[in-house]
């Protein structure tokens, strides 16, 4: 009896701790096939279903090439390198009628079952746009995990189903747990095992069939086996699919050994007090059992199960002082630790930042979801040099004496912010280095970026400087010519009206001669003195409109300089402004400034394109001077010709007298024009002057403003560097 009392305890202690292996089993395979496995392959998937020639395929509803690109992605390299293993590909239409297999045909399919395919059918176009995943098994009773994603992006022309088999991630799940996990198929063979001591394989020997199970994570468990002193539980365990079916049936064994030596101490220690009491203690040891231990383990294995499937929030039974009240305490402890680690995880996992684990022996241990996707792979998949930032940054990282430290570092690949701390336990003892790191390229290229614009602004802003103290030398130079035109103009005016006094004396000679005869010779020789006096003026007149249009073309000829130094200022200014775009923000103020030297740049092509109207008018107003002053020049040839012809006749010097009263007249004519063509060549001159002042203060002006646009640089330049 007292035998039969033990047994019966540790049994039922057995059978508690087996049925809470069930939800346990199927809460981590779950774990990682549906939630880290999908994770990692509809990625994938997702990039396959947007292949150029597959979505022509379907396009060109091509189911010959279709089946063609579905065997291709067998060659993909997430196939090849075995990140997964692929089983089938298949190929819909919209409406899911099946169009094409690839060559593995596996004969079945997910959307076999009448209950999916109904979902996918009905689904609106927002959800028809999103993958989807399903855990199934084959007829054979392998288990296998499907994800089925629009093809072609937004506007979808098709769905595809990639078939691929999960097991592989669930390698370790064995170490885990802390015993032997194997999935069976439908004919008792082993399809998958994962050992306690940590070593894992696909396939082996066939095992006895077990027994059939209608609901997922319940667990059968099997009576215990003892071998050379060892005991050990088995349990069969049917894992769900997420949908009320079985996904895949499994066992699992553990050592119970030192639980049964727990359990004979307890045994022994009963007989013990049952023996000294006799039939009453043993009658109060059961009822003491019954009412106290029982319900409490009970109770007890119910929270655990609560726990291990991720339940913090589950009450624990109310119990005495006694050891039950102890193993409550270390219960709420388990819990509430469950709970921070949960809770660590999530946050961890989650976040945006990349963080990786590295043991002291430099092997990687864990990669949240970010820092997965970022380097292609989980932690099993990857090792040594992952980021590639080189062999140095990996011996700074092995010696814990660097610790913690941050630093920017540039790959092929991105700039990365690297953050490395070393993470230890209550006693202070290094259990690894958590590296983390985010990717700061854009930031890095555009404090690059900046850099660069700033010195090429320098640069246009120190080429905008020398420009117009080059436009101020010119502007000087302007105005001395202008001021020597001034000087010139008014002394051809001074020659231009002595010319007229001679013009006047010579028709007051031309009056005498005509009312007295006999006095003849001595007006024809006063005549010949007053026209060899006015051919010379006229010459000098000649000889100064000469040097005045030599200087009206030296004018031109400045302020094609000026035109041409306006436009190189107003390109510069233009690509200063479009610098300043460029940068944003941080070149606003330097476009306001571009614009103002834009605008001066204007106002300088107006302003010399006046004086070049300006300059054109005098040049002509002196070429018609020029003429008048030679057709003077002819006059006065004419008038000593005709003074030679009075001496030898009367009659000749009558009508010479007559002609010369005509010349007169039009030379005093001529005179008066040219005195008025002087005028305006003094007055354009003047003008020119004033353009060329006003010239003058807009190149100090620009000087002033590309002084200032450049120690604005500095400064800016100065900040960038500080920040």
């Amino acid at each position: 009896m007292l035998l039969w009392t033990g047994d019966t305890y540790r049994n039922f202690a057995v059978d508690t701790l087996n049925n809470s292996v069930g939800g346990t089993v199927n809460f981590f395979v779950r774990s990682r096939v549906a939630q880290d496995y999908a994770d990692k392959v509809t990625p994938i998937v997702n990039e396959w279903s947007r292949l150029g020639s597959l979505v022509k395929s379907y396009q060109d509803n091509d189911q010959a090439r279709m089946k063609a690109e579905l065997n291709i992605l067998s060659n993909a390299s997430q196939v090849v390198q075995g990140e997964l293993v692929l089983v089938e590909t298949i190929a819909y239409d919209t409406d899911f009628n099946q169009l094409a297999t690839s060559d593995a045909n596996l004969g079945a399919s997910v959307t076999n079952d009448a209950a999916v395919m109904d979902y996918l059918k009905t689904r609106d176009k927002a959800d028809a746009r999103k993958p989807v995943t399903y855990m199934w098994a084959t007829p054979t009773g392998k288990p296998v995990f499907s994800t089925i994603v629009p093809v072609g992006g937004f506007r979808a022309v098709g769905f595809m189903e990639v078939i691929t088999d999960p097991l592989p991630t669930l390698a370790g799940i064995g170490k885990v747990l802390g015993g032997n996990f194997r999935i069976l198929g439908s004919d008792g063979n082993v399809l998958f095992e994962s050992l306690e001591d940590g070593d894992a394989s696909e396939g082996g020997e066939a095992l006895a069939p077990t027994a059939d199970s209608d609901a997922p994570a319940e667990a059968e468990a099997k009576p215990a086996e003892t071998a050379g002193g060892t005991h050990r539980a088995t349990v069969d365990i049917s894992v769900g699919n997420g949908r009320g079916g079985v996904w895949a049936t499994a066992t699992f064994d553990r050592d119970i050994t030192e639980f049964y030596s727990q359990t004979d101490d307890l045994r022994t220690l009963s007989i013990e007090i049952l023996v000294a009491v006799l039939l009453v203690g043993w009658i109060a040891g059961w009822i003491l059992l019954r009412t106290t231990v029982f319900r409490n383990l009970r109770a007890f294995a119910g929270a655990m199960t609560s726990i291990s499937n991720g339940d913090t929030n589950v009450r624990l039974p109310r119990v005495g002082s006694d050891e039950i009240g102890e193993m409550r305490k270390a219960l709420v402890g388990l819990r509430e630790a469950v709970r921070q680690a949960m809770i660590l995880q999530n946050m961890v996992e989650n976040t945006p930042t990349m963080t990786a684990l590295i043991t002291p022996e430099g092997e990687l241990t864990y990669l949240n979801a970010s820092a997965q996707a970022y380097v292609g792979g989980d932690a099993r998949s990857v090792s040594g040099d992952f980021l590639k930032v080189g062999a140095e940054f990996q011996k700074r990282l092995s010696n814990p004496a660097n610790l913690p430290f941050t630093e920017v570092v540039k790959t092929k690949r991105d700039h990365l912010e690297l953050l490395a701390a070393p993470v230890r336990d209550k006693d202070n003892v290094l259990l690894g280095t958590m590296l983390a790191w985010n990717v700061v390229t854009e930031r890095e290229e555009s404090r690059i970026a900046v850099t660069e614009m700033m010195a090429e602004v320098a640069r246009v802003a120190q080429s905008v400087t020398e420009q117009s103290e080059g436009l101020l030398g010119l502007a000087r130079d302007l105005t001395s010519q202008s001021e020597n035109t001034v000087d010139q103009s008014g002394s051809a005016l001074d020659v231009s009206r002595e010319a007229a006094s001679n013009t006047q004396n010579v028709a007051t000679a031309v009056e005498e001669l005509s009312s007295s005869i006999a006095e003849i010779n001595r007006q024809a020789t006063e005549a010949a003195d007053v026209t060899n006096r006015a051919r010379s003026e006229a010459e000098e007149s000649q000889r100064n409109i000469v040097s005045l249009e030599k200087a009206s073309s030296e004018i031109g000829s400045i302020i094609d300089l000026i035109n041409d130094i306006a436009h190189r200022t107003k390109l510069l200014s233009l690509n200063a402004t479009i610098e300043a775009e460029r940068a944003g923000e941080l070149g606003r103020g330097f476009a306001v400034v571009a614009n103002e030297v834009k605008s001066l740049a204007d106002q300088t092509a107006s302003a010399t394109g006046q004086i070049g109207d300006l300059t054109t008018a005098i040049q002509q107003e002196v070429q018609k001077a020029a003429h008048s002053i030679s057709t003077v020049g002819d006059v006065i040839h004419q008038v000593n010709d005709i003074q030679s012809t009075i001496t030898h006749s009367v009659d000749e010097q009558r009508r010479a007298t007559s002609e010369i009263s005509e010349n007169v007249q039009r030379i005093a004519s001529g005179a008066g024009s040219m005195d008025q063509m002087i005028r305006f060549v003094n007055d354009g001159a003047q003008s020119t002057g004033r353009s060329a002042h006003d010239l003058n203060t807009a190149s100090r002006e620009l000087s002033d403003m590309a002084r200032n646009l450049s120690e604005r640089m500095k400064e800016f330049s100065e900040r960038m560097k500080l920040t």
